[in-house]
């Protein structure tokens, strides 16, 4: 069965595969909207300005049967837009989309309002978008794949409309920021749609290029901080992993890393990421050589469709060594599909000894969203409430590596 993020934006097959996908029917409110389309010459810019330098990191050098030659394989599109006025900030940002997006999801939102890219630009940080090997602007892996779509009805029903579909999970009806009716023939859908790029479904390859990829572009730039949305957030734990020392935190937007299964309603789910976050080795503490024997597991809470369960570590628990080196910040919408699950990768965290903050953005005040909040109406009260304060903090004297090398976890 593939693997849940292979499918869909790096999220929810698992939703798709328990659960039975309600298409939003053509005539609702489709016909309606027939027509419609955001004209780019009305569009007056809202970005910041910045100066941008294009360049690709990783990859490596590899024979190919049916080109009869050498390639170049696995590298990652860069992106370094740095603020006009200059940078002020000491650690750039480093911006990882979610599965099937490129770094384009970070620039002006769908309805071409300001993205985070502009808004961290202006506030006078480096930033850096990337494409995924083989995705976008990056070119192939060193593995032949099969790319598998995004469907529009999947877009509709759990990311830009869900509320038309409570029954797939009960806080769908609260969503209410995504810019528009959230369907087809909705111009900020059709624009934001025509963005999904399909995504190779070898997980173990992505990880290895994509980890490698970065710690190459963070050994250029220096320590930065990581933003990860969904399966963007996942590969935070890659990189993590592979170049902790590089990493000046990691800020997972509703990243998709449940532990040891994907797994969205009740029910046994699907096994994924055999090595607790990633599908890709990580350092434990007592060493684990073989995750399916040597790191024991408890189910661990009540399957409800409002909340599941969570395969954790049984206790005593082994502890991620080279994750707990680095501060994680992971926040959770009040309407995505991940508050049903979104409380068992940070119940991991803590058990492995990371320090890290879980916010629930409705205890902040911040309410509606949905899995996309980055580029929903209230995009920028996320970013200056909850992410860029995080920033400074963990930038300043007190922040997480200028106070310890050891880690604590902090609830």
């Amino acid at each position: 069965m593939v693997s849940l993020y292979r499918i869909a934006l790096g999220a929810f097959l698992a939703v798709i595969q328990l659960q039975s996908v309600h298409a939003v029917p053509l005539a609702h409110p489709y016909e309606k909207l027939k027509g419609r389309a955001l004209s780019p010459t009305k569009f007056k810019t809202v970005e910041a300005r910045h100066r941008r330098k294009v360049f690709f990191a990783g990859g490596k050098y590899a024979f190919d049967n049916s080109a009869k030659g050498t390639l170049k394989v696995d590298q990652i599109y860069v992106e370094q837009l740095t603020p006009a006025q200059g940078v002020t900030k000491p650690y750039p940002l480093v911006f990882m989309a979610g599965g099937g997006l490129s770094g384009t999801t970070w620039l002006n939102t769908p309805d071409n309002r300001k993205g985070w890219a502009s808004y961290f630009l202006e506030k006078g940080y480096a930033v850096h978008l990337i494409d995924y090997p083989s995705t976008g602007r990056s070119s192939r892996l060193s593995t032949r794949q099969t790319y598998i779509p995004t469907s529009a009805e999947v877009a509709e029903n759990y990311f830009t409309r869900p509320e038309l579909h409570p029954e797939s999970y009960p806080q769908a009806r609260l969503h209410n920021q995504w810019p528009g009716p959230g369907v087809r023939g909705d111009p900020s859908f059709d624009n934001w749609y025509a963005s999904l790029l399909p995504l190779p479904p070898d997980n173990v390859y992505m990880e290895d290029a994509t980890g490698s990829g970065v710690c190459d572009l963070l050994k250029r730039i220096g320590p930065s901080f990581l933003v990860g949305h969904s399966f963007g957030g996942m590969m935070l734990f890659v990189v993590a992993e592979k170049c902790p020392d590089l990493v000046q935190g990691l800020l997972g937007v509703e990243p998709y890393a449940v532990p040891f299964r994907s797994k969205s309603a009740p029910g046994p789910g699907t096994p994924a990421r055999a090595w607790g976050l990633t599908n890709t080795p990580l350092t434990y503490n007592p060493p684990a050589k073989d995750p399916t024997t040597d790191i024991k597991k408890v189910e661990v809470g009540t399957d409800t469709t409002s909340n599941v369960s969570c395969l954790l570590q049984a206790e005593p628990a082994k502890k991620l060594v080279n994750i707990a080196k680095v501060p994680v910040l992971i926040y959770t919408t009040e309407a995505s599909v991940h508050i049903v699950f979104a409380h068992c990768i940070p119940a991991y965290l803590w058990q492995g000894g990371v320090n890290t903050e879980w916010v629930l953005l409705a205890d902040r005040g911040i309410r509606g969203n949905g899995h996309f909040s980055f580029v929903e109406k209230n995009n920028l009260e996320i970013a200056d409430k909850v992410v860029e304060p995080w920033f400074e903090y963990q930038s300043g004297p007190r922040g997480f590596k200028q106070t310890s090398t050891n880690s604590t976890s902090m609830r």
